[in-house]
This record gives structure tokens, C-alpha cells and sequence, in this order.
């Protein structure tokens, strides 16, 4: 007999003030139950075009958030083992694929976005500087 799986959400609003606007992205569905075997499929969307790096966070009752998987903006799709994200940049959406559903995978699913720079404010690689000195000689 397949086994039900549960895997609650939490609303996660992610806000950075940005020019007194405040930008979230949004999960759905709120919960979802899925048969064990199938694929759950859990969306997200954002509003800030800057958001570059979108991670997905699982979290199990009683501990923290554990980073799942992420993307970055430049891929439209990223996969680790049964768990694949696709990435929608022009409609501001992207969403989790678990495959193949395990009783294991019941938890709090969270997805984030983060800006790595905001327009005009700096550059993605900023530069380094490195010194070297050398030692003192020794006499």
C-alpha cells in the first residue's frame, strides 16, 4: 500500500528594502501530499530582477533549515539526484522537483532569493588585492 507524504509550507517572504519598495517571493502550494513514487512539484516567485542566486531549503520538525539545492540565474535547470530546479528568469518564477517521492522527504520546503549586487552599486567579482612583503633577512 503506498504510503502518503506530507510536506507542509511555510509562507517565506524574503524582504529587502530596495528604493522603499519591498520585494518578497512567494511559494505555492501553501501544502501539498503527494503518493510515495510520485513527483511533488513546488513553485516559487519573486518580483526583483536583481535576485540572482534562488536556493531551496528543506526543513525536518525540531532542526534547522538545511540548504537543498540552488541555481543561479544564468542556468534555467539544475539537478542533484531525485531533486531538480527549473528556472523561468523571464516570468520571475522557478520550482523544486522531487522524483520519485520517499517517506523521508516530508518536511517544510523553503525557497529564498538573494541579489549578489544591487544595480550600479558594485560589481559581481570585485577585485583582490594581494600583498606580499617579504621577511626580514636574518643575520
Amino acid at each position: 500500500m503506498d504510503k502518503i507524504l506530507t510536506a507542509l509550507f511555510l509562507l517565506l517572504g524574503l524582504h529587502l528594502q530596495e528604493k522603499r519598495d519591498q520585494q518578497q517571493v512567494r511559494q505555492s502550494p501553501q501544502s501539498l501530499t503527494v503518493w510515495e513514487g510520485e513527483t511533488a512539484i513546488l513553485n516559487c516567485s519573486y518580483e526583483n530582477s536583481a535576485f540572482d542566486y534562488f536556493p531551496w531549503y528543506q526543513q525536518f520538525p525540531g532542526e534547522g533549515p538545511a540548504l537543498l539545492i540552488a541555481i543561479r540565474s544564468v542556468s534555467d535547470k539544475k539537478e542533484d539526484g531525485r531533486f531538480t530546479i527549473f528556472f523561468n528568469k523571464r516570468e520571475k518564477k522557478l520550482s523544486l522537483h522531487i522524483k520519485d517521492s520517499q517517506p523521508g522527504d516530508s518536511a517544510t520546503y523553503f525557497c529564498a532569493a538573494s541579489a549578489q549586487c544591487s544595480p550600479g552599486t558594485c560589481c559581481p567579482y570585485p577585485n583582490l588585492q594581494l600583498r606580499l612583503q617579504q621577511s626580514p633577512a636574518v643575520g
